[in-house]
């Protein structure tokens, strides 16, 4: 242990040190996804095919959805209730709710 100096350990922990945050980084800092938004209005991967003013209308318009095989989800913002659906259901959905 004489050949160890003062200098090696302290330059030892901090070559660890450093080290480890180079692999942290590789691991989990190249996160390029998008800010999360919290206002309401992003739905995912749903889209937006009709809006009801009541609960009411909104269950019958999704019970007709559902009855047709469409997932459907209803969600209340601003006093109105959305109906959701996937892109690929949505043609379907809107020319359903038309008739």
């Amino acid at each position: 242990m004489a050949d160890v100096t003062a200098l090696t350990l302290t330059l030892l922990p901090l070559f660890v040190l450093a080290a480890l945050a180079l692999v942290l980084y590789w691991a989990f800092g190249n996160d390029r996804r998008g800010v999360p938004d919290h206002t309401g209005s992003d739905f995912g991967l749903l889209v937006e095919v009709a809006a009801a003013p009541t609960a009411e209308a909104a269950d019958v318009l999704t019970a007709r959805l559902r009855r047709a095989g469409i997932k459907v989800t209803a969600v209340r913002r601003g006093g109105v209730h959305l109906l959701l659906v996937f892109p690929a259901d949505a043609p379907d959905a809107k020319l359903l709710l038309t008739t």
